[in-house]
């Protein structure tokens, strides 16, 4: 039975094999070439670039640039959810909202016209412009 392995050089993943293992098929990788049995003991799936300790695997630093890219992203995210979350609740009011206004809407009607309306004015408050992971209210 073959298994995913790491290719480690000087603490970094160089590649990923999949490979019967030493005790099946031993092979000379090259001078300073390691490996290590994928996914690690944490579940980690490394690949080229990863760093390994010679127990756990972590994913490489970012750069400043990535980071600022991963910020941005995050904030589009939030403010993409945000606009859908409310438009959501705008479709699910207006049904309500025409009921109430013919003067047709059930007792549990209204109260759920209101409901949504609450939660509509709640995701509203939320600022969206954050890359903090944002707890979104319960839709009623």
């Amino acid at each position: 039975m073959s298994n995913t392995y790491a290719l480690i050089q000087d603490g970094i993943v160089i590649n990923t094999i999949v490979w019967a293992g030493p005790d099946e098929e031993p092979v000379d990788f090259g001078d300073g070439v390691t490996y290590a049995e994928i996914p690690d003991d944490e579940g980690n799936q490394p690949s080229t670039g990863w760093l390994y300790d010679g127990t756990t695997f972590s994913a490489p630093p970012i750069s400043e640039e990535e980071a600022a890219e991963l910020k941005q992203q995050k904030i589009a995210n939030n403010l993409a959810m945000k606009a859908s979350l409310i438009a959501q609740a705008t479709i699910a009011i207006a049904p309500l909202q025409d009921a109430v206004d013919l003067d047709e809407a059930t007792d549990a009607e209204t109260a759920l016209l209101k409901a949504w309306k609450q939660y509509r004015v709640a995701v509203n408050r939320i600022d969206a412009n954050t890359a903090d992971e944002i707890t979104w209210p319960k839709q009623p």
